[in-house]
């Protein structure tokens, strides 16, 4: 859906004189005068311009840490990085395993909050104004849609602190910040930094159950600078969560962030974006996929009938989903987890297979590098060494002037995200 250019308001309250006829003027002045005088546009930056910082945390457990210092090794050369750390004891820990993957821990800037996600990229957002200033979008914090408004039980005290890291950041780097009734995460909305968007419609209406798609569309125009909306369906089906944590078919349990965009589609330039696929003779080796064939063409078909805000046709480039059979893990219902899976039905004894937030389209674009997942490792069948390969030389043709690198991120597919989920960029100045 076309939206009207934002204006975001900036009009400053000014004493004035007391006596009746000057006001009266004034006013009349006032009424005159057409509100963009009085305002100045917004846009959300796409993630290939300049980065001034990158944030990570550091979670204190080996395999996803193994991941963060891939990420690390990778970024450090291009970008200044700041290391978020829950306590001075965790901080040396990290210290130590960067040093020890050969890594220049007195490049990184260390932070101490106990309370900022190891997926740091959904608590914030940054837009910039016309004149190039910075200011971070406060949306509402839900943990993935699980605590809506009026939720019974309410979200647990130490969740809200998670849920105002923003606002610490805003304070820190003394930024205005834009507060709103929406309820969003980062990795739910996708930008080309023009003013269209990529949103899973049912995601936005699930974290906002009070609101039209209509009020979405005017809030996300106010405080991202939405030009146009291109809705996308449903999502991977491992990326949603279902009532009581559901399995989403027999025995197979999601673990991803509640249908976010960057698990499905993303811009890689102004008016080409990103999508997975699957082999039509190849939909039905696995549950997950035969549920995902045709909701992959129905959002390709979305693509191809939509246009960028300046009216411009996408270029659709589809890249392989990983053998997600390759990748689930198994889990045998037994005392530790008896209570969580008995009230689907299993009982002790029975096989679960959690399916990881796994996607080539997780991806993250910095200065100078892009940072892609692979998934193959000893074990598996060369069909998944030649799948990441092929998408490594996708990426390679699409950002020529970028340094791809690709990295084993299954350690962190099983916390539910990705790459993109567990970085956040600061925009940097224009160039």
């Amino acid at each position: 859906m076309n939206i009207a250019p934002f204006v975001f308001k900036t009009v400053e309250r000014r004493r004035h004189a007391t006596k009746r006829p000057l006001l009266l003027a004034l006013i009349v002045a006032l009424t005159c005068v057409p509100t963009m005088l009085f305002a100045q546009r917004v846009r959300m930056p796409a993630e290939w311009e300049p980065h001034e910082r990158v944030w990570l945390t550091w979670f204190g457990e080996g395999r996803r840490d193994s991941v963060s210092s891939s990420m690390v090794k990778a970024l450090q050369p291009h970008v200044k990085l700041t290391m978020n750390v829950a306590s001075e004891s965790m901080k040396a820990k990290a210290r130590s395993f960067l040093a020890a993957d050969q890594i220049d821990v007195n490049g990184i800037d260390f932070v101490i909050d106990p309370n900022i996600d190891y997926f740091v990229r959904d608590y914030v957002f940054f837009v910039k104004d016309d004149a190039d200033k910075l200011h971070i979008v406060d949306f509402v914090y839900t943990v993935y849609g699980q605590f809506l408004p009026l939720a019974k039980p309410p979200m647990p005290e130490f969740e809200k602190k998670f849920g105002q890291w923003e606002e610490r950041l805003a304070e820190t780097l003394r930024l205005p910040l834009v507060t709103s009734e929406l309820a969003f995460e980062g990795g739910g909305i996708d930008t080309n930094g023009n003013g269209t968007f990529l949103i899973i419609k049912e995601m936005a209406l699930q974290r906002n159950p009070t609101k039209t798609l209509a009020q979405i569309e005017g809030e996300l125009q106010r405080t991202l600078g939405a030009r146009k909306i291109i809705w996308l369906a449903q999502g991977l089906i491992e990326d949603r969560k279902l009532p009581q944590d559901a399995p989403f078919v027999k025995n197979y349990f999601g673990g991803g962030a509640n249908m976010h965009v960057d698990e499905l589609a993303r811009f890689v330039n102004d008016s080409t974006v990103i999508l997975p696929y699957i082999p039509l003779a190849e939909k039905d080796k696995s549950p997950v996929d035969s549920l995902n064939y045709p909701m992959l063409e129905a959002n390709a078909k979305i693509l191809r009938n939509s246009r960028t805000a300046d009216g411009k046709r996408l270029t659709i480039v589809r890249v392989p989903m990983p053998e997600i059979e390759q990748l689930k893990f198994t889990l045998p219902v037994d005392d530790t987890n008896l209570r969580t899976y008995s009230r689907h039905g299993f009982q002790k004894g029975d096989t679960i297979f959690r399916v990881p937030a796994a996607s080539y389209v997780n991806f993250f674009v910095s200065n100078k590098v892009v940072l892609i997942p692979k998934y193959w490792k000893v074990g598996m069948p060369d069909s998944q060494k030649q799948k990441d390969e092929a998408v490594r030389q996708q990426f390679a043709r699409l950002f020529p002037d970028r340094q791809v690198m690709s990295m084993y991120t299954a350690g962190i597919n099983r916390g539910g995200g990705g790459i993109h989920c567990a970085t956040r960029e600061l925009p940097g100045p224009r160039r």
